[in-house]
């Protein structure tokens, strides 16, 4: 019953129009859409809505949210899940968003099972099942710097498709079988070499 609510509700939200103040946010802060056919536009654009929508979005450190924080965010989560069937990253309810890098209490081991506790500067942190927490300054970084090396709303948000499997980030995804995971197994190790290597010799890929 929930999920048929569910499905009326964003049937709803994707029914309006896209606002047009929304496409000068898209077209500032999401530049990988001029890649994308038209049919996938749409669906990227309509699980921005949808995202916006439902997530409990918070500022933090003193941020005021605006609709450029949001849909700058969600569109990047839209574009990684353009291709999977009404996955809306529904396991993670909130966002919080702070204007910079912050700091988050931390704790390490050292040698004779000492541990210390302090605070480290972080860009962003994907905990099971949300929230996710992001860095504006970073993510604005990302998706405007068209030479950029990292994009940290994809960084997150993949820690939480990989968690979806074991509730940790152990880089080993949700697969939909045990034969798909063997070959995962023999695929990815070998791809994620040679990616390495051309990227260490700086050839395109």
């Amino acid at each position: 019953m929930f999920g048929w609510f569910r499905r009326l509700r964003r049937r709803r939200i994707t029914s309006q129009s896209f606002p047009a103040d929304w496409k000068e946010i898209v077209d500032t802060n999401a530049s990988f859409m001029h890649s994308l056919n038209a049919t996938t536009q749409n669906k990227v654009r309509q699980a921005i809505q949808i995202m916006v929508a439902e997530k409990n979005w918070e500022g933090c450190g003193g941020l005021k949210l605006t609709d450029e924080h949001r849909v700058t965010i969600a569109a990047q989560m839209a574009r990684m899940i353009a291709c999977f069937k009404d996955d809306y990253f529904d396991e993670v309810m909130s966002i919080l968003v702070y204007p910079a890098a912050y700091l988050a209490k931390s704790q390490k081991q050292i040698a004779g099972g000492v541990i210390v506790e302090g605070n480290d500067g972080r860009m962003g942190e994907a905990w099971h099942r949300g929230p996710v927490i992001l860095s504006w300054a970073d993510v604005l970084e990302s998706v405007r710097d068209a030479f950029t090396n990292r994009n940290v709303v994809i960084h997150e948000f993949a820690h939480q498709l990989d968690m979806r499997n074991s509730g940790q980030a152990d880089g080993f995804p949700t697969l939909e079988s045990a034969a798909v995971a063997r070959r995962w197994t023999e695929v990815m190790p070998a791809a994620f070499e040679e990616h390495q290597y051309r990227c260490q010799h700086h050839d395109p890929s």
